[in-house]
C-alpha cells in the first residue's frame, strides 16, 4: 500500500512540475524511479534533467555571455557534443548549434591566449565552452544506461559507471557558469583533421598519434575527452613532443588567468574578477546577426545597385552607444567582374536568395566579414591592423587541394601542395597596399579564396573576386581601422541590404 501511494505522488510531482502527462509513465517505470531515487545522487540528477528544461527552455543569453566567435572568429570550433562524435555517441542536451559561448571575459581572455600563441605559430581549436546543465545531466543518465558506442574510442579501460569516482564527470559543471573551455592546440606540425562520421573506425584514443583519430590538433599524447590516466596533464608516459606541447598550451593559458585540470589536459577554467558564479541551463543556439554586429564599433558597410553591378560605394561607421553613425564622406569602389555573390563569413551564405560564390566565378562576397592582416610592400605602414611585408616569394594559395588554401604564405619556405596561386608581389600597383577580408576562413574547399581590399586600376575596371579602390582610400582604411574594435565589412546589393538592415541593427545608408 505505502508503495503504491508513492507511485501516485512521484506521478503527481511530475505532471505538474514538468507538465509530463501521467500516462506516458507506466507503473513499472514509476516503480523504477522511485528505487533509483534511494540514491542521493540521483535525485540531483533527476532535478537537473527533468524540472532544468522545463524551467529554462525559455531563458535567454546572459549579458555577460558572448559567442567566441564574435570575439575572435579565428579560434577554430569542433564542437563535439552538437554531433555524436563524443563519449555519449548522441549530441546532447541543450546544444541545438555547434557554437561556443563564453563569459565575455573568459572569451576576451582566450582571445588574448590565442593572439599570443600565433605569434609563435600555433592556435587554439575548441571542443567546448558553455554546456548547459541539462546536458551535464544528460551525461549523467548516459552513465547509468546499458550501452557503450563510443566506448572502443573514449574509454576504452573504465567503466562509466566509474566516470564521477574517476573524475571525468562532474555532477555540477563549471562549464554551466560560462567560464571553462575543452580546447587543444594546432599548429605547423599537425597532421590534417579527419571528417567524422558515424561510420568511422573507433581507434583507442590513447594510441599513437598517427593512428588516433585526427582531429587537426598537434599531439597532445592523446585524444580530447579520453578517460585514461595518459590524459591526465603530468601524466610521465606521454612522448616529449606531447609533453612540450601540453606545457605550451598551459603556459599560454595561465598567463591569461586560467587554470588547468589535473586530469584532463584539455580542461581549464578562467578564474578572473566578475565571472558567473551560477549555473545555467539555457540552450546553445545559432548565432544571430544582431550579436555579430553588436560586438563591432566599426563597419564598412559596401552596396551596389545589383547582383551583377561591378560599381558600388563603401560608407565607413562608428558607433557610438547602440547605434552607428556614419564617418566622413563615402567613396566609390569597384568590385569582381561577375558582380557579387552570397559568401562564407560571420553569418550563413545561403540565408536569402541570390548566388552562392565559389572558386573562379569573379564574384565578390556578400555578407558579413572580418578584416585580418593589412599587407603591402613598404617595410612598414601606418596601420594598427597586423601588417605583411610582401615580398617576391609570396604568395595567396587558390588550389582548394591544398591545404594551404586561401592562405597568405612565403612560398620559399612552405612546401608546396598547391598547383595555383597568386604572386602578390607584382610589377603593378594593385597590391601596393590592401588588407584580408576573411571570407572562407577557416577554409572550406571550392567556396572561394584571396579575396582583398586594394588598389582598383580604375573606376570601371572590375576585379576578379575583390574590392578595389583608390589608393587614398586605402590609406584612410588603413590609419581608421583599429582591431580592438573588432571592424567588419558589410557587402551586398541596396535590396538584401534594406531586408537586412532592421533585423540586423544595420545603420541606414
Amino acid at each position: 500500500m505505502i508503495r503504491f501511494e508513492r507511485q501516485r505522488l512521484w506521478r503527481h510531482w511530475m505532471r505538474h512540475v514538468c507538465l509530463i502527462q501521467p500516462a506516458s509513465f507506466s507503473t513499472l517505470s514509476v516503480v523504477r524511479l522511485h528505487n533509483l531515487l534511494a540514491r542521493p545522487w540521483l535525485r540531483w540528477l533527476l532535478c537537473l534533467s527533468i524540472v532544468g528544461p522545463c524551467t529554462a527552455s525559455a531563458e535567454p543569453i546572459p549579458e555577460n555571455m558572448v559567442y567566441l566567435r564574435t570575439i575572435d572568429p579565428g579560434i577554430e570550433q569542433d564542437m563535439r557534443y552538437a554531433s555524436a562524435h563524443n563519449f555519449t555517441g548522441h549530441p546532447l542536451d541543450g546544444y541545438a548549434a555547434a557554437e561556443c559561448l563564453m563569459s565575455v571575459d573568459a572569451a576576451k581572455a582566450l582571445a588574448r591566449v590565442q593572439k599570443a600563441l600565433s605569434a609563435q605559430g600555433y592556435g587554439l581549436k575548441v571542443f567546448d565552452c558553455y554546456r548547459p546543465s541539462r546536458a551535464v545531466a544528460d551525461m549523467g543518465r548516459f552513465a547509468t544506461e546499458p550501452g557503450d558506442p563510443r566506448k572502443a574510442e573514449f574509454y576504452p579501460r573504465v567503466d562509466k559507471q566509474d566516470f564521477w569516482r574517476l573524475g571525468y564527470v562532474a555532477r555540477v559543471s563549471n562549464h554551466s557558469k560560462g567560464t571553462t573551455v575543452d580546447l587543444t592546440m594546432t599548429g605547423p606540425d599537425a597532421l590534417p583533421a579527419d571528417l567524422w562520421t558515424p561510420s568511422a573506425r573507433q581507434v583507442d584514443c590513447t594510441a599513437p598519434y598517427g593512428q588516433r583519430w585526427r582531429d587537426g590538433a598537434l599531439d597532445m599524447g592523446t585524444g580530447f575527452d579520453c578517460f585514461d590516466e595518459r590524459a591526465h596533464t603530468d601524466n610521465p608516459t606521454i612522448t616529449a613532443a606531447a609533453k612540450e606541447n601540453r606545457q605550451r598550451l598551459s603556459r599560454a593559458m595561465e598567463k591569461e588567468g586560467f587554470t588547468g585540470y589535473s586530469k584532463e589536459w584539455w580542461h581549464f577554467t578562467y578564474s578572473g574578477e566578475g565571472s558567473p558564479k551560477n549555473v545555467m541551463d539555457f540552450p546553445i543556439t545559432p548565432l544571430g546577426t544582431s550579436d555579430v554586429l553588436d560586438a563591432s564599433n566599426q563597419l564598412i558597410v559596401v552596396t551596389t545597385k545589383n547582383w551583377t553591378d561591378i560599381q558600388g560605394t563603401a560608407q565607413r561607421y562608428e558607433r557610438h552607444g547602440k547605434t552607428f553613425r556614419k564617418y566622413q564622406d563615402s567613396f566609390p569602389v569597384v568590385l569582381g567582374k561577375s558582380g557579387l555573390a552570397w559568401g562564407k563569413g560571420l553569418i550563413s551564405a545561403e540565408q536569402s536568395e541570390g548566388p552562392v560564390k565559389h572558386e573562379g566565378d569573379g564574384k565578390a562576397p556578400a555578407g558579413v566579414f572580418k578584416l585580418g592582416t593589412a599587407f603591402g610592400y613598404d617595410a612598414t605602414a601606418e596601420t594598427r591592423l597586423p601588417y605583411l611585408v610582401l615580398t617576391s616569394t609570396t604568395e595567396c594559395v587558390d588550389d582548394s587541394n591544398s591545404e594551404r588554401y586561401n592562405e597568405l604564405v612565403d612560398g620559399a619556405t612552405v612546401s608546396k601542395d598547391w598547383t595555383s596561386s597568386e604572386q602578390m608581389r607584382s610589377k603593378d600597383e594593385l597590391y601596393r597596399n590592401g588588407i584580408f577580408i576573411e571570407h572562407n576562413t577557416p577554409a572550406t574547399r571550392a567556396s572561394g579564396s584571396c579575396i582583398f581590399f586594394h588598389i582598383w586600376r580604375g573606376p570601371t575596371s572590375p576585379t576578379l573576386g575583390c574590392t578595389a579602390m583608390d589608393q587614398a582610400d586605402i590609406a584612410r582604411l588603413f590609419s581608421w581601422l583599429d582591431p580592438r574594435q573588432s571592424p567588419l565589412l558589410v557587402q551586398m546589393p541596396e535590396a538584401q541590404y534594406e531586408h537586412f538592415r532592421a533585423s540586423w541593427n544595420l545603420p541606414e545608408r
